[in-house]
């Protein structure tokens, strides 16, 4: 059974860094809806104004890599329950177990660690103005009871706690 690990925590909370170091060990695909901008922007379309279709892709690839047996790792920020609603019910669909991977992290943290990223033209490098983060942590839902078939709980400290 494949298994869809979701990554949820605001901007800067490591998700990305955390999908390229585990995606081997679980021998998972990343799907980044980042990488997803990044492609519509090398075919001249400003990805700033396209979230519905770059969730689009992101949703055709899940259900393709899930029917192939694939686990994948969704690196997006959903913070919210409803953003992230649609990532888990093609999951299910498709047979797949969900495992919800929440950073959660000082608001301080995040906002520092966003400062630091080098700035660019890619996506997931820019710096996230501060407020579009503060907004996002301000309307932050943590995962809850029944919604995935595990959490896995990361800190600061690096620690993971499975709830």
């Amino acid at each position: 059974m494949p298994i869809v690990y979701i990554l949820i925590g605001v901007q800067g909370a490591g998700k990305s860094a955390w999908a390229r170091l585990n995606a081997e060990r679980l021998n998972a695909a990343i799907l980044a809806s980042d990488e997803m901008r990044n492609e519509l922007e090398a075919q001249g379309i400003d990805a700033a104004t396209e979230g519905d279709r770059v969730f689009a892709m992101v949703e055709q690839r899940l259900g393709q890599l899930v029917d192939s047996d694939r686990n994948v790792i969704v690196d997006a920020t959903h913070a919210r329950r409803r953003w992230r609603a649609k990532h888990l019910g093609i999951a299910r669909k498709h047979g797949a177990r969900t495992v919800a991977v929440w950073f959660d992290l000082p608001l301080a943290v995040c906002l520092a660690r966003n400062a630091a990223k080098p700035g660019g033209l890619r996506w997931g490098e820019r710096v996230v103005p501060e407020a579009i983060l503060r907004d996002v942590a301000r309307g932050f839902e943590p995962p809850g009871d029944g919604e995935f078939d595990e959490v896995w709980r990361m800190t600061v400290e690096g620690s993971v706690t499975t709830i």
